[in-house]
């Protein structure tokens, strides 16, 4: 029997990884959530219009959100699935970087350790921009470290592919792009590539797929950066200058700590001196300062120098290659003992996360996106709205939550007048809604809502308010969900009655 290290059949234990990753963040969330989180609801909104932006970000999050849908309807398990592929796709990108640089045992291990960060466990349930980045920035440096050096135009294209898609996900791409231009700058190797055509055709290839939404930007008045530039903004304050990037940092370093102590187990047990040796050439550990680790040092100081205010769950695309950069750094020698120690370990605490999960939101004593009734909700309006009118709900006016949820499960899958706004909402046309009707809808618990009265100077022919309540899915005791209900009635409708 061979109990070299070597013997580690580790194409095997990787996609064992990421089959078991697969089903069990699909089937969790799917099994407890009655509801989908709030992010999952805008991206639906969104999609409901397959548009070359929104109000908040460019489209691959609204597009992949409403693909989903179209395969899976209001079962919750295709948009899990969704984000769960987006997550092992980014552990694939991972380990095929890794293993250029690493052994490949040490290439699985960096894979496995980032299973013990939150952002690609508790926080990739949610189908949105952060969890869609995962995938977009690995793959980009997967293809870019190749592109460096096999120079091949198959590289440079996918490059360009998916660096669009990550920037048509979320404009801080923007940063990721910036550190892998400032490694092409600084490391002589990399700089060889300026007199690769191929590198010019493929920023030019990522201009034109980028092109639609900035054309669409000018059309729209800029509404996504300026939700960029308020979303940073803050009372200006020097303090600012140090306690935001230092909230930040800290946010990040919290969430790789559990992948460092899981690392630990690496070191207990007896070494093995035929264990494969660590020797990254110095142009892989400067891919990975640049690349690898750049984008967050950046972010911060980019928050030191100006004072922006930084959100901890922006963060989520930054540390895909700290395990890889882990392995570096601390060069564990592992031996076959340590390897299955770590197996052991790990599945066991993979375990005991997902079923921590579970647990924590089918005992929920507070109100939780996950018992929200928001299927019932929407199953009540829609039969009231077909009994007084006898056709489709077509519009929801209200808040993203509220009135996403009742888009997203109404099997009328109707447009969402976003809190009335126009300029958020700009693909209602009034007077068909006019036509058509809607249902309004207004929850006391949420702020920025704008006024029945003030709704009422522009719909004057709306109906009377009726105050509903709706029980927790799960924790019945808590004071039940409140919303106030208006309809709109189409034109040459009765005027909906108080009480329906």
């Amino acid at each position: 029997m061979n109990d070299s290290i070597s013997s580690i059949h580790t194409q095997r234990w990787f996609y064992a990884f990421i089959l078991v990753h697969l089903i069990v963040w699909t089937l969790a969330p799917t099994l407890v959530r009655f509801n989908l989180p709030l992010d999952t609801i805008e991206g639906a909104i969104w999609g409901h219009q397959m548009e070359w932006g929104y109000d908040k970000n460019p489209f691959m999050n609204a597009w992949l959100t409403n693909i989903a849908i179209q395969l899976g309807g209001t079962s919750s398990w295709v948009i899990y699935l969704f984000c769960q592929i987006t997550v092992v796709t980014c552990f694939w990108a991972v380990w095929q970087l890794g293993k250029k640089m690493l052994p490949p045992v040490y290439a699985l291990l960096a894979v496995m350790l980032l299973e013990f960060m939150q952002y690609y466990n508790l926080h990739s349930i949610e189908l949105n921009d952060n969890t869609l980045e995962l995938a977009f920035w690995s793959l980009t440096a997967l293809f870019f470290y190749q592109a460096l050096t096999r120079a091949r135009w198959r590289d440079w294209l996918l490059v360009a592919v998916f660096a669009a898609l990550g920037m048509m996900t979320k404009y801080y791409t923007a940063m990721f792009l910036f550190c892998m231009f400032l490694f092409l700058l600084f490391n002589a190797k990399a700089r060889q590539q300026f007199k690769n055509p191929a590198f010019y055709f493929s920023a030019a290839l990522f201009l034109v797929l980028i092109a639609p939404h900035f054309i669409w930007l000018f059309s729209h008045d800029f509404i996504t950066i300026k939700y960029v530039l308020n979303r940073t903004s803050s009372t200006p304050s020097w303090l600012h200058h140090i306690t935001f990037p230092l909230k930040f940092a800290l946010e990040q370093l919290e969430v790789a700590l559990p992948a460092f102590i899981m690392a630990l187990v690496l070191y207990v047990g007896k070494k093995n001196q035929d264990s494969p040796v660590i020797s990254p050439s110095a142009f892989d550990k400067s891919f990975l300062y640049f690349v690898g680790l750049g984008p967050f040092v950046l972010t911060v100081l980019l928050s030191i120098m100006t004072g922006i205010q930084l959100r901890g769950a922006w963060g989520q695309p930054l540390l895909s290659l700290w395990g890889i950069l882990f392995i570096v750094w601390f060069k564990p020698q592992v031996s076959l003992s340590r390897f299955y120690h770590f197996m052991m370990i790990f599945y066991l605490l993979l375990v005991v996360v997902a079923g921590c999960y579970c647990a924590a939101l089918m005992r929920a004593a507070k109100p939780s996106s996950a018992n929200y009734p928001g299927e019932r909700i929407a199953e009540t309006l829609t039969n009231q709205w077909h009994a007084a009118f006898h056709r489709p709900l077509n519009y929801i006016g209200g808040s993203r939550w509220l009135g996403g949820n009742i888009a997203f499960y109404s099997l009328d899958r109707p447009s969402v007048y976003i809190n009335w706004d126009k300029e958020v909402s700009f693909w209602v046309d009034e007077k068909k809604l006019k036509q058509d009707g809607a249902i309004f809808v207004w929850d006391p618990n949420e702020d920025n809502q704008a006024s029945i009265r003030a709704v009422r100077t522009r719909f004057p022919k709306m109906g009377a308010p009726q105050i509903l309540h709706f029980t927790w899915m799960r924790n019945q005791a808590m004071k039940p969900v409140e919303i106030t209900v208006v309809f709109l009635p189409p034109e040459g409708a009765k005027l909906a009655p108080r009480s329906l």
